[in-house]
């Protein structure tokens, strides 16, 4: 792994105005060069362009994956429980995992907050998944019990007998 980059290891507070600068999108790398020797440091303007690029890279990335995430909640706003819904979780699941391998590109690794908020990830990811394999668990319950009373009702009115309407309905269940 490479060494940490010099703009990384500048005081917090000048490094929250070089974040914010190229947030912004008002400055140039010799603005930003020049804003850290204002404030009394010094990087070299290389290093400047490196940090520049790469903060750039993550704002579009995150940009981006705003833009797939607003078409994709409104589809999912109108059917939860369907294959956008389980789409959506899955691309969580690969968010992270992905989020996981790019913590060895980062410099100084992952901080234990990080690993942490991403193990809460995947364990409210994992529960959501019962809970959705619970409620199609619960429908299909439900279902079957409807269909057993029409079959039932249906059986009985056209005369079969009592232990055949029974077994049917056993079948219906899942019983048999």
């Amino acid at each position: 792994m490479g060494r940490k980059s010099t703009v990384k290891q500048l005081d917090k507070r000048i490094r929250a105005e070089v974040d914010s600068a190229i947030r912004e999108g008002r400055a140039t790398i010799d603005d930003l060069v020049d804003l850290i020797q204002a404030a009394g440091a010094d990087v070299s303007r290389s290093a400047m362009g490196r940090y520049k690029h790469n903060a750039e890279k993550q704002m579009e990335k995150y940009r981006q994956a705003q833009e797939v995430a607003k078409v994709w909640i409104g589809k999912f706003e109108d059917d939860p429980d369907g294959d956008v819904g389980r789409l959506l979780a899955e691309m969580l699941r690969t968010v992270a995992f992905q989020t996981i391998g790019d913590f060895d590109d980062k410099d100084g690794g992952a901080s234990s907050q990080e690993l942490m908020f991403i193990a809460k990830a995947i364990k409210e990811l994992a529960s959501a998944d019962k809970i959705s394999a619970d409620r199609a668990l619960l429908v299909r319950k439900e279902f079957a019990k409807e269909a057993a009373a029409v079959v039932e009702k249906a059986a009985t009115s056209s005369g079969m007998t009592a232990s055949t309407v029974a077994q049917i309905k056993r079948e219906i269940l899942g019983l048999a």
